[in-house]
């Protein structure tokens, strides 16, 4: 089948870019593992953030609470994760990874950082342009939501309605 211009789109050809990371990654180190990439990325979100709350791992990942619920028990159910109460108000909750969370977790990125250098290599001499590449556009990603996000704040709050 001859691609169309859609399947040559930039925003398709990173798509199957991630797409084809992703099932590398999942292929070679995190089915090996027992661990699926949607549990990785919340393994990873609360070792980047330090015992943060399911609803900020939510906001981190723009996940669903009931996909990061579903996730977290997983995580917890292999004894990679667990839920510390806080104090003095015990009906809030903080993740955690335990030891064996922490020691799976680091295995698991140093290999599949491995991977991914030797696959970026590929890029020989353009791989820093490259990299600057996608930090430009996660920049201007970030700028585009902000602007749609104040935009619709404006269209909703009182002070934007003109027909009052």
């Amino acid at each position: 089948m001859k691609n169309s211009w859609f399947t040559e789109t930039e925003v398709f050809l990173l798509h199957e870019v991630v797409t084809r990371l992703d099932r590398i990654a999942r292929k070679r180190v995190l089915d090996a593992r027992g661990v699926s990439y949607p549990e990785f990325l919340v393994a990873m979100a609360v070792r980047e953030m330090s015992e943060p709350t399911q609803g900020q791992v939510c906001d981190l990942l723009d996940m669903s609470k009931s996909l990061v619920s579903q996730r977290v028990a997983a995580l917890m159910a292999k004894g990679f994760l667990e839920q510390r109460r806080e104090l003095p108000d015990r009906r809030h909750t903080r993740l955690a990874l335990t030891p064996k969370g922490r020691g799976a977790l680091e295995e698991i990125y140093q290999l599949m950082a491995t991977n991914a250098s030797r696959l970026f290599a590929a890029l020989g001499p353009s791989r820093r342009q490259f990299h600057q590449t996608l930090v430009f556009l996660q920049q201007a990603l970030v700028a585009e939501e902000t602007r749609v996000d104040d935009a619709a704040g404006a269209a909703t709050s009182p002070a934007g309605n003109l027909d009052e």
